[in-house]
């Protein structure tokens, strides 16, 4: 059966109709015929990629106030990048309690956790993450998925992160789920803590007059219930200003 399937496959990577070929160049020909053979080998090897060789995941059992998921305790279609190679269609779960990205096995039955030492980058809800290592040179002192909320010639990125707290209300035992999410700009080969108006504009003093101008004129204001938001609009008006 694997030399059926090598060969098949290998069969799939060379053949290109007559026609169809006359109208593409060569590597565009080579990158489909990669492409396709790729896509044939996960149809047949789903089940046993290397995505999958995480360990089972436990959902949370106890009753909770707040959430521990990113966005949604649903399943949602998004894309994974581990190892170097990007899996596509994928239903994901982002466990921000846990720092764990969970995924389905191919058969809907199981859930699995994605090892993070391998994941590259991933993305769910319209949210690409990026995994980032501690770098002192960089002025990083902590590891982990980034959300890259805006990605021009600086970035802002987000690091979400939740704890724990167990109450007694009456005769039941609740655990809270309390945010404590970080935000970072990442400007001239360095990153900012950034929580406040105040962060945001010791960061951006080279262009702060321009840069409150163009806030006023579009009216954005950096506020405690809408910071997420209107630092994505601040970062794009400081790249247009200084690019």
């Amino acid at each position: 059966m694997k030399i059926s399937l090598l060969f098949f496959l290998f069969s799939t990577l060379f053949y290109c109709d007559n026609i169809f070929c006359q109208q593409l160049d060569k590597q565009s020909i080579a990158d489909l015929q990669v492409s396709n053979a790729i896509e044939l080998y996960d149809n047949y090897n789903s089940e046993n990629a290397p995505l999958y060789t995480g360990e089972a995941y436990v959902f949370y059992t106890m009753r909770m106030e707040g959430s521990p998921y990113f966005k949604t305790g649903d399943f949602t279609t998004g894309w994974v990048s581990y190892k170097g190679r990007k899996y596509d269609s994928l239903k994901l779960l982002y466990d921000v309690t846990r720092n764990l990205l969970v995924t389905m096995y191919p058969n809907n039955i199981y859930f699995i956790t994605i090892q993070n030492q391998f994941i590259d980058s991933f993305s769910l809800s319209g949210h690409k993450f990026i995994s980032l290592e501690e770098n002192h040179k960089e002025n990083l002192y902590t590891s982990g998925f980034f959300d890259l909320l805006y990605n021009g010639n600086i970035r802002f990125l987000a690091k979400y992160s939740e704890s724990l707290m167990t109450v007694i209300e009456g005769q039941v035992i609740v655990t809270k789920f309390m945010n404590r999410d970080r935000y970072y700009i990442h400007k001239d080969g360095l990153y900012y803590l950034v929580n406040n108006k105040k962060d945001v504009y010791r960061v951006f003093a080279d262009k702060l007059h321009e840069l409150k101008r163009m806030m006023r004129r579009n009216h954005v204001k950096l506020k405690r219930n809408n910071f997420e938001t209107a630092m994505v609009k601040a970062s794009a008006f400081y790249d247009q200003i200084t690019h």
